[in-house]
């Protein structure tokens, strides 16, 4: 069902042509470079075309729901322009934030782009209002009269320069207008600005203004929380904190009062949308496919795309969190997010996710499931689609009124990956979804003004907007006459006592006794809550520790090590209990209890050595045995230095049992895997030896890192044994390799000489040998290569690549091709690619004269004219989608899955807009025009001549992981990398469709396109 109730001034439908013009790259570009950039870098992805809007009153009409729900539009152009984000205040009106100086800062000129399309600017604009004046604005909307459509709406906020949210609360109006974070003071709370803004932090990146930070939240802990996108970085600072750094995602929160800020999780996706459910947890939606978001800890980790957002703040993370696992459509982008919980819709859509995806022009709902202590997500039917290609929910959230409201961006333009500024800038609307018996009311309220008794009975809202708003209230009010009834609220245990503790704790109320009294409550949310205190106030607590023995929750136990890591050692180290016993599905507990045990081992190094003595039976647990003891191993053995060393010596003796020493030496070989062992203290070297002898001989790849003589000889009779295994021969191989021992080199030749060896040997020498500058071994693979190499396709493929990874070796390979001796048709395109980076002249003659074609990137007119055949046969039908699997699983599948078939190379295809033929075809005939975040081709350059491309698997403190295009991985330590640069050229070679038959075609994107 479908209903247009909305306000719309009289002159709507009169301003389809934008009045914003957009910006030319003469007012942009800061320089020739950038200015051609922005004039021929062509856009890919959902770009603009000439597809007509639809009015907004057609276009409402175009939605299918569910039979249960209709959609109210509530507000349109030109009254929103490009909505980004909305709120409301303690009145019920509704602030939208619209971006319509988005894509580039008003006042500022990019002076340079990276690979990733991310910009550096000629200055740092200067805050509102004294910088330029962008087209932002913040417009309150309002039902003054409760028949439950807005007619009224006011710009109270104008000249905003990238602003992505406001906020409105205590008095004040929160803008993000990054780089800063702003307040206007607004004490009659009439939405009207009293003057100019605070300026409350600075320091937000404006690299990617599609990812910058946005979505303000109060959290029920009085903090300010907001999310920052994948693509821009952090430098934050405000009166109480300095220099809060990060590169990429993350969750935030500053304190109004105490004026602190602090990262409260990192990583995620592009984290878009922020969400606090009613039991305060904290998720955000993300671009990425086969999710529905992320559910975050405080304090947590979370899965990053490495190459292009950097590496984690902490480079002894160890681990990090991935997304919620997810049943049900896969498509990319559901982006926008919020769990609903108005009371409104009914039973049917309490506590589940609703998830719009731009892409798809549809708004999931899905529910949410416990997995261990996170959650998995599942579809139900969806909330709600439409054929408008133009409906572009980018935000969701829930209103006073109980209803489902939306921020439609409504633009034929998604993609930000293009410089072009084409975007619609005149066009956004707002929709509500609510039962399709009938449309809410709300009489005006104002719960600023509210008497303090009726603020207390808002706390029993069906609806959680009302008993957040009220708790707010009466914290910004500082209403502590409730004080005694809100504790009898809590301890009475009811359905909304969590709301009731809430609110004592944002007024200061919950003293120490009844929290920690409330650590025994039967709600586990209130449990949870109330250790979350514990963990804000920075105190111990006894009944905290025997919690921790006890909790059975799995949420409650992992606010417990949450909490646990905001503590000093002596308080915080007992509740790593919480980790033991009850496997966790989801690993996130041991985790947590790594990353609290590891924020004080250096700093309280004292107290963690006295906690271990002192607690035998944890040290003796499962969750010690299998992590712990490793990660703290590895992260005093990487951090080095006399003492850390000495610490690992004192791990390696607490452990009582062969299990956690073996444990403990592994972390040890951890942290040093690619180099040598710098000399260790005596009773470390001597623990080590007698552990190695107590083996049975001992690890001989770690006995090779200690420098022992008798091991490298050991070493050596192994690589050269033919009776030995090749596992074993193939660590060795690796190990002398990563400590340069060249007395490896000749065994190393004999064995890819060998007519007998087998592929799998020397696909695994091969790689180690690679790390020696020494043309034997390129002699080796070249002399044999027609009868000992190029018959198994994958040791061809890595010989060759090996080849191309060094200047000599690479001329001697071109030599043999130019000579016939190896076929240049064996010469795949990443090969191609790496000998191309040399500009060598001998090297480039060859390439001319044997893949000239192959390297072609960009559209071609050739390509252009192929693209439209294929178009053409396409259009008469698509074929048998079993035989096109064969084609897809021959062609594609080496990188790519579908349908859950395949490698991991490339990005997954399932989720994609996979029915049209646009869609493939520029991506099979131009792949480098627009690079999946996460498969970007990197090229690395080692001190000892080596060169690497491939894709970033892995980035820490430590160094890198390359992934190839056939998944081999290189670990790569920061020492030995002399340059690391992103290739601007896909890994995916072009053309994949060359030598098909019109008849392969069809079946090929039969199966490509099958639904």
């Amino acid at each position: 069902m479908i209903s247009a109730r909305y306000f719309l001034p009289a002159c709507l439908g009169l301003s389809w042509s934008c009045s914003l013009a957009a910006q030319s790259p003469d007012a942009v570009a800061g320089n020739e470079e950038v200015k051609k950039i922005m004039e021929t870098r062509k856009g890919r992805g959902v770009m603009a075309d000439d597809t007509p809007p639809t009015p907004p009153q057609e276009a409402v009409k175009l939605f299918t729901t569910r039979s249960d729900v209709a959609v109210d539009l509530m507000a349109a152009e030109p009254a929103v322009e490009q909505p980004l984000y909305a709120s409301w205040d303690s009145q019920g009106r509704m602030w939208v934030t619209m971006y319509r100086q988005y894509q580039f800062p008003a006042g500022l000129k990019i002076i340079s782009y990276d690979q990733h399309l991310r910009a550096k600017f000629d200055k740092v604009p200067l805050p509102p209002p004294r910088g330029e004046k962008g087209a932002d604005k913040i417009t309150v909307f309002e039902d003054t009269d409760g028949d439950g459509a807005f007619d009224k709406h006011t710009d109270v906020i104008t000249g905003l320069n990238i602003a992505s949210a406001a906020l409105p609360g205590q008095g004040r109006i929160w803008v993000l207008n990054p780089p800063y974070l702003l307040s206007y003071a607004d004490a009659n709370q009439d939405g009207l600005p009293e003057g100019d803004p605070v300026v409350e932090l600075s320091g937000f990146g404006l690299e990617d203004t599609h990812a910058v930070a946005t979505n303000l939240q109060w959290g029920l802990d009085g903090w300010l929380y907001g999310a920052n996108g994948s693509t821009t970085t952090g430098n934050i600072s405000s009166a109480a904190t300095k220099n809060v750094r990060w590169e990429g995602q993350c969750i935030w929160r500053y304190h109004p009062k105490t004026k602190l800020f602090e990262i409260y999780a990192e990583g995620g996706g592009n984290t878009f949308s922020l969400d606090i459910d009613s039991k305060g947890r904290v998720f955000s939606g993300t671009n990425n496919g086969k999710t529905r978001g992320m559910h975050y800890e405080q304090g947590s980790y979370g899965i990053k795309g490495w190459g292009k957002h950097g590496p984690l703040t902490n480079p002894y993370a160890f681990g990090w969190f991935e997304h919620m696992k997810h049943e049900g459509d896969e498509k990319r982008f559901p982006q926008a997010f919020t769990v609903y919980e108005g009371g409104l819709l009914g039973s049917s859509y309490e506590g589940k996710i609703i998830a719009p995806n731009s892409l798809a022009n549809v708004v999931y709902v899905s529910e949410v499931i416990p997995d261990g202590s996170t959650f998995r997500t599942k579809d139900e039917e969806n909330l709600m689609g439409s054929p408008d290609r133009w409906f572009r929910p980018v935000w969701t959230g829930v209103g006073p009124d109980g209803g489902l409201y939306m921020a439609d961006w409504y633009d034929t333009r998604l993609s930000h990956v293009s410089p072009v500024d084409d975007w619609h800038k005149t066009s956004g609307r707002i929709y509500r979804v609510r039962p399709a018996a009938g449309s809410p009311k709300l009489k005006p309220f104002d719960l600023a003004k509210a008497a303090p008794e009726e603020l207390l009975g808002y706390l029993t809202s069906p609806n959680e907007w009302f008993r957040k708003q009220a708790a707010l209230e009466i914290a910004w009010r500082g209403l502590t006459e409730l004080k005694e009834p809100l504790k009898k609220q809590v301890e009475g245990q009811g359905t909304y006592a969590l709301d009731a503790l809430w609110t004592l704790d944002m007024l200061g109320a919950a003293d120490d006794s009844l929290v920690d009294g409330l650590l025994s409550a039967e709600d586990p949310y209130v449990r949870r809550w109330a250790v979350k205190i514990i963990g804000e106030q920075r105190r111990g607590s006894e009944a905290l520790v025997r919690l921790a023995k006890s909790e059975k929750h799995l949420e409650v136990r992992a606010q417990i090590l949450a909490s646990a890591k905001r503590l000093s050692a002596h308080d915080a180290l007992p509740l790593l209990w919480s980790a033991v016993g009850d496997e966790d599905a989801s690993g996130h507990l041991p985790l947590l209890a790594w990353w609290t045990l590891e924020s004080k081992s250096e700093k309280e190094r004292d107290a963690v050595f006295a906690f271990l003595k002192e607690d035998a039976a944890f040290v003796k647990s499962e969750v010690f045995r299998e992590t712990l003891a490793k990660k703290l191993t590895q992260r005093y053995a990487m951090a080095g230095g006399a003492e850390n060393l000495q610490s690992c010596a004192d791990l390696l003796a607490l452990g009582s049992d062969s299990e956690t020493r073996a444990q403990v030496i592994a972390g040890l070989a951890a942290a040093f895997e690619g180099t040598e062992m710098p000399p260790l203290p005596e009773s470390l070297s001597k623990a080590l030896q007698d552990y190695l002898m107590k083996e049975s001989g001992g690890d001989l790849t770690l006995a090779l890192r200690t420098g022992s003589a008798d091991a490298l000889k050991q070493a050596l009779k192994v690589l050269g044994d033919k009776d030995a295994s090749n596992a074993q021969r193939i660590s060795v191989a690796k190990t002398m390799a990563e400590l340069n021992k060249q007395e490896a080199i000749a065994p190393m030749v004999a064995i890819l000489s060998s007519s007998t060896t087998s592929p799998s040997l020397k696909r695994g020498v091969l790689h180690a040998a690679a790390k020696f500058e020494d043309k034997r071994i390129a002699q080796a693979l070249l002399q044999g290569y027609e009868a000992r190499i190029a018959g198994d396709k994958a040791l061809r493929e890595d010989a060759l690549r090996v080849l191309a990874g060094r200047k000599e070796w690479a001329q001697m390979l071109v030599h043999f091709v130019n000579e016939g001796n190896v076929q240049a048709k064996h010469i795949s395109v990443d090969t191609a690619r790496q000998l191309s980076l040399y500009k060598d002249a001998e090297i480039d003659a060859a390439i001319d004269r044997h893949w000239k074609t192959l390297l072609a990137t960009g559209p071609t007119e050739a390509k252009e004219k192929e693209m439209a055949r294929i178009k053409a046969v396409l259009k008469t039908g698509l074929g048998d989608p079993d035989k096109g699997k064969l084609q897809f699983m021959g062609r594609c599948a080496i990188c790519h899955k579908l349908f859950g078939e395949g490698n991991s190379i490339g990005p997954e295809l399932t989720g994609y807009d996979r029915t049209n033929p646009d869609f493939w075809l520029d991506n099979i005939f131009n792949p480098s025009l627009e690079i999946r975040e996460g498969f970007g081709n990197y090229i690395v350059k080692l001190k000892n001549g080596q060169m690497l491309t491939g894709i970033m698997d892995a980035q820490d403190a430590s160094g890198i992981v390359l992934k190839d295009i056939a998944g081999n991985k290189t670990s790569v330590k920061q020492a030995e990398i002399e340059k690391l640069e992103a290739s601007p050229v896909s890994m995916m070679p072009e053309a994949l469709t060359t030598g098909m038959s019109d008849a392969d075609l069809k079946d090929f994107f039969g199966y490509l396109m099958k639904p």
